[in-house]
């Protein structure tokens, strides 16, 4: 949908704010700023709450060009989590692991590293990444080890990504597509009618607004589940490995 659908869908049918239902032929209880800036409001929390917006093909977001030296990279602002992440061409992604694994450490096979082996760390070709470090200007950051090394100087990090929608809606491009999944759409727009009934001194407008809030948690209750269930992978128990791991 977009944003005039968005707008009407949200006034006509969720607020039920007509025209004739206030005082004047062309009054309104909220202006379409006010609807506007509730509905960008569900956009950003709507996926937020559910990393239901993935990305893996907008080169801007999920292209991390490396540089010599350079472990730590500061992330695309609207990049909520890392789903995964792959050196350069390669088929395979990256082991993820922590900072505190990696400080002193660098596995010595991009498919099968152990964290519990410490070796000197040298720079080279990058063979693991993490996402725990400080949170810079409220963005994500990448560390990769080992540090690049000259010959990977101007290679990709490719991404996985869940993010925030890259473009807000304004009153100016009534046209402009929500990024959502359209069997969310509806869902967001619980949040904009909760933001909206909050605010009104209408009788009933608080009990109203409660039926929104809830109705969208329960729509992102729903979603994580379906999210998590397209996410599944079986766990297999491995013996005489010191406990259990996950197996491909």
């Amino acid at each position: 949908m977009n944003l005039e659908a968005l707008l009407s869908e949200l006034r006509g049918n969720v607020l039920r704010d007509d025209a004739e239902l206030a005082s004047g032929p062309d009054d309104h209880l909220w202006s379409d700023e006010t609807l506007v800036r509730y509905i960008n409001d569900a956009y950003l929390r709507f996926a937020r709450r559910t990393l239901a917006l993935r990305d893996a093909s907008t080169p801007e977001v999920v292209e991390v060009p490396l540089d010599a030296g350079v472990s730590l990279y500061a992330l695309h602002g609207s990049i909520l989590s890392v789903v995964s992440a792959r050196y350069d061409t390669d088929p395979n992604d990256l082991a993820r692991v922590g900072r505190s694994l990696m400080q002193y450490m660098t596995p010595p096979d991009p498919l099968s590293f152990d964290p519990n082996s410490p070796q000197p760390l040298t720079p080279g070709r990058p063979y693991a990444f993490g996402t725990d470090e400080t949170v810079e200007e409220h963005r994500v950051n990448l560390t990769v080890w080992p540090a690049p090394a000259t010959e990977q100087a101007g290679k990709l990090i490719r991404l996985r990504v869940a993010r925030k929608p890259l473009v807000m809606f304004t009153l100016d491009d009534m046209e402009q597509e929500c990024e959502l999944d359209d069997d969310y759409q509806l869902d967001m727009l619980e949040w904009a009618a909760y933001r909206a009934q909050n605010t009104s001194d209408v009788d009933g407008a608080s009990t109203a607004a409660d039926k929104h809030k809830t109705a969208f948690e329960d729509a992102v209750a729903g979603v994580l589940k379906d999210m998590r269930r397209k996410m599944f992978a079986p766990m297999q128990f491995q013996f005489g490995r010191n406990g259990f791991t996950w197996s491909a």
